[in-house]
């Protein structure tokens, strides 16, 4: 923006293609030629050289590139051998002598690996394809964006194998990678954490809603969905009030919903529940649709019980700030302000 503060256009997106996934196509490798029980009990047995073993792992596929030729060498710790050799009955060099793989691994003084650089880069293919097949087609339902530079953080976006297919795929892109690219969202969060207006507008990533209690209607309302009151209404539980829909832009500070005169659910309570959910949906209908899922709930209590239902009553806000909504309650009578008895509201 203008004065140097950003505005999100788009809500966040994506999977889980980091270089995590990376590290799991190299467990498998791993349990392809030790077997899983062996892994389990080197893990167990090990835990020093197990840790060791992933550590040389998370050095070394940074230097895997579309174009090299070299191999990719291991030393697998010699307790992981022995655990292997005494648990299966036959020598490390006889397995993988027998494993399908074996014309991409050469073994060397027993114990080390050197994997075929085809077979290193095959532990990108999952990652790498879903992240390029993600960004096809954001980018082709939103050519309006005009997209022309593609900024890579995090660790992974240190791996050439991510950069060149990147910048392969989307030739026309500038792709720029800042130094320490492993420690620019631990600095962007600290940053953010000292000023988290800084981040005027944000997009709503779901759909919000609070759960309502409403008259039950009769061939509109589920049966499961009826309770009946000791004063003999009957209603609906369970439905989802919608106040902040998913693509919204939010601004930081803003009121997304207001409500007064929020009664307690049942006539003997002394104290209103909010409960909030989200949903993947524009158009959930109850909190216990698919779509649905928990965030977290706020209990504001001491409510005269000497007053009539109606009148034991609270008014509140929900206003977005920074990624958390926060509420403010009051009571609906007095105006006094309502300290919340449990907060458990999680960061969606």
């Amino acid at each position: 923006m203008e004065d140097g503060n950003l505005k999100e256009i788009h809500k966040a997106t994506g999977g889980k293609w980091g270089g995590q996934e990376v590290n799991k196509a190299f467990k498998q490798f791993l349990i392809n030629i030790f077997g899983n029980d062996v892994l389990n009990k080197f893990k167990v047995d090990a835990t020093d050289d197990y840790i060791g073993l992933y550590r040389d792992f998370e050095v070394k596929k940074r230097k895997v590139s579309p174009h090299a030729t070299d191999y990719l060498t291991f030393t697998m710790p010699l307790t992981l051998v022995d655990i292997f050799e005494r648990e299966s009955g036959i020598t490390l060099t006889e397995a993988i002598s027998q494993n399908p793989l074996a014309a991409k691994i050469t073994i060397r003084k027993g114990n080390k690996l050197r994997l075929d650089s085809s077979l290193a880069r095959s532990f990108f293919d999952k990652p790498v394809k879903s992240l390029l097949e993600h960004l096809q087609i954001f980018h082709d339902n939103h050519k309006k964006y005009n997209i022309s530079v593609a900024l890579l953080v995090g660790g992974f976006s240190e791996s050439p194998m991510l950069r060149c297919a990147i910048q392969e795929k989307y030739s026309s892109w500038k792709v720029l990678i800042p130094d320490d690219a492993g420690l620019v969202v631990l600095k962007g969060a600290v940053l953010y954490g000292h000023d988290q207006s800084s981040i005027v507008y944000r997009v709503a990533r779901y759909t919000y809603g609070v759960s309502v209690v409403r008259r039950f209607i009769h061939g509109e309302h589920p049966v499961e969905k009826l309770i009946v009151y000791a004063d003999g209404k009957s209603m609906c539980a369970d439905i989802f009030r919608k106040f902040l829909e998913e693509g919204s832009v939010i601004k930081h500070g803003q009121i997304v919903h207001e409500e007064k005169g929020f009664t307690p659910g049942r006539p003997q309570n002394d104290y209103v529940v909010i409960r909030i959910y989200a949903s993947t949906k524009k158009d959930a209908q109850f909190t216990t649709d698919e779509s649905c899922f928990y965030l977290g709930e706020l209990k504001f209590g001491d409510l005269d019980l000497k007053l009539p239902r109606d009148e034991r009553a609270v008014d509140y806000t929900i206003t977005h700030e920074s990624t958390d909504l926060h509420i403010h309650a009051i009571d609906h009578r007095t105006g006094r302000k309502l300290r919340a008895s449990e907060f458990d509201i999680q960061d969606k």
